[in-house]
């Protein structure tokens, strides 16, 4: 069944109850409630395979459903280009304000889109926040690179932040794409860039895979961090590349940060996988959190054999990790379970106040767990913010064998794949959405993909309210797409 076609009965959303001037995150109908943002890269639509699509679900006092959403693809009325097969269509997305007029706005980033007269591949998205939600109306963004008949870009579009970079209070969105980070002037008018106001070459020693933003020298701009390997002659293995990008008068100007894997799993034993950024301590300075698996570990299979651990560089004027740094992982006091071969603790994480209670907390996925017995059900812990910092004390470990969790565990789930914090019911406790990209729901399947959203509140996660759901319960019946596999980035 084609995305679109399948999506037309289900595209609702809510009336405004607030002001279009939402200080919420992710506000597109500007109600004062976050709203959920899923994609599925992989989803066929009108016949082509892996063209990809995303939902919105409307956040509500009540949380979010499927009744309250949309499905968008590039063949949605309104949407600029037309789906392809392999476009990926969500392989990224991000949300900001970039028009300025109270409302949230949807990028979503397309690296496999190939751009027409060009030898570049990969797309960006801009798709408007309205009273309504995101109305489908938007823009088109090709790499500077597209327009040249000398050169070529691959992948542009694979991760996507919105920011503000400049300090002017209007976010501005920044991409990599294989082997450049660009950054962009402000969308004026709801016009399409041409040109990047700045851009980061890293052919052909560093090959970026992460991208996060935050104030991280409370600045009052956003910085942009990039992760990587990086080809270093004469050491095993490889590098790993940490930079700190900060917007200036002539460019990006870079700061690299040492690699920690050293004090963990051995020298440039530990590629960044994930990032996320929030405030951990509650002192005004954006901290980084960043997921690692070592790379000594054989991969077998969907996950390596890797146990996993986050790492923490704590903001300040001074720069990140200047004063205090911290590494974590299942055998730190206070989290649950101990660490095990294949883990994959820290595959996905992101920061968000889950406890309303000012600190940031950090949900760190774990998708290649063990549960009772069941290998790769996976599963989600929650570690606390404190004055002090990231704490195992207090840590929580859900997954599908927890009561109160819809759904049965399953071999090769993948639970915790993606995870997200955002406060979805309005309540100032922020709830944690977890993605199950191995979920089985279709007979014969057994790549179908699901999401789970629990509940925050003051003592930590709670499984009272919780929710899942899959393609299905949209009207979807493609298999082993992975349905809400990308919860953001």
């Amino acid at each position: 069944m084609a995305v679109a076609t399948a999506a037309a009965g289900l595209s609702l959303t809510l009336a405004p109850t607030a002001s279009a001037a939402t200080s919420a995150a992710d506000d597109f109908n500007g109600d004062g409630i976050a709203d959920l943002v899923v994609a599925t890269p992989d989803a066929p639509v009108d016949g082509h395979v892996n063209a990809g699509s995303v939902t919105v679900l409307y956040g509500s006092a009540d949380g979010v459903s499927p009744a309250r959403s949309t499905t968008l693809t590039q063949n949605s009325p309104g949407v600029p280009g037309d789906a392809g097969s392999h476009d990926l269509f969500g392989t990224s997305h991000a949300a900001g304000d970039l028009d300025a007029d109270g409302y949230t706005d949807l990028v979503v980033g397309a690296p496999g889109d190939a751009v027409p007269y060009s030898q570049s591949f990969g797309t960006l998205t801009v798709l408007w926040g309205s009273a309504t939600g995101l109305t489908g109306d938007g823009v088109s963004i090709a790499s500077p690179l597209a327009s040249s008949q000398w050169d070529a870009e691959k992948e542009y579009g694979k991760k996507v932040v919105v920011a503000d970079l400049d300090g002017d209070g209007t976010p501005q969105l920044a991409a990599l794409s294989r082997t450049n980070l660009w950054a962009y002037d402000d969308l004026a008018g709801r016009t399409a860039p041409t040109d990047a106001r700045y851009s980061e070459s890293f052919a052909p020693y560093i090959q970026p895979r992460t991208l996060t933003a935050g104030d991280f020298a409370g600045a009052g701009r956003a910085q942009l961090v990039v992760t990587g390997s990086e080809n270093c002659d004469g050491t095993a293995g490889g590098c790993r590349y940490t930079g700190v990008h900060t917007w200036g008068d002539y460019g990006l100007e870079p700061v690299s940060l040492p690699d920690p894997g050293g004090d963990v799993s051995g020298t440039n034993e530990a590629p960044t996988v994930a990032t996320a950024a929030g405030d951990v301590d509650h002192d005004g300075y954006t901290d980084l959190v960043t997921g690692h698996v070592p790379a000594s570990a054989v991969t077998e299979g969907e996950y390596s054999d890797a146990a996993g651990f986050v790492h923490v560089r704590y903001g300040s004027a001074e720069g990140l990790g200047a004063h205090r740094t911290a590494t974590l992982d299942q055998d730190a006091t206070g989290v649950p379970g101990r660490s095990e071969s294949g883990d994959n603790f820290g595959a996905s994480v992101a920061v968000g106040d889950v406890t309303g209670d000012g600190y940031a907390d950090v949900a760190v996925g774990v998708p290649g767990k063990t549960v009772r017995g069941v290998s790769g059900t996976g599963a989600t812990v929650l570690l606390k913010g404190t004055a002090t910092g990231l704490t195992g004390t207090g840590a929580q470990t859900l997954h599908q064998t927890t009561d109160g969790v819809p759904d049965t565990a399953e071999a090769d789930d993948w639970f915790g794949s993606a995870v997200a914090v955002t406060d979805l019911d309005g309540d100032g406790a922020a709830d944690v959405t977890v993605a199950a990209k191995g979920e089985d729901v279709f007979a014969g399947s057994v790549r179908d993909g699901g999401d789970w959203v629990l509940r925050g509140s003051a003592t930590g996660l709670t499984t009272s309210g919780a929710a899942s759901f899959s393609a299905q319960s949209f009207g979807f019946t493609h298999p082993d797409a992975e349905f809400g596999s990308v919860l953001g980035g």
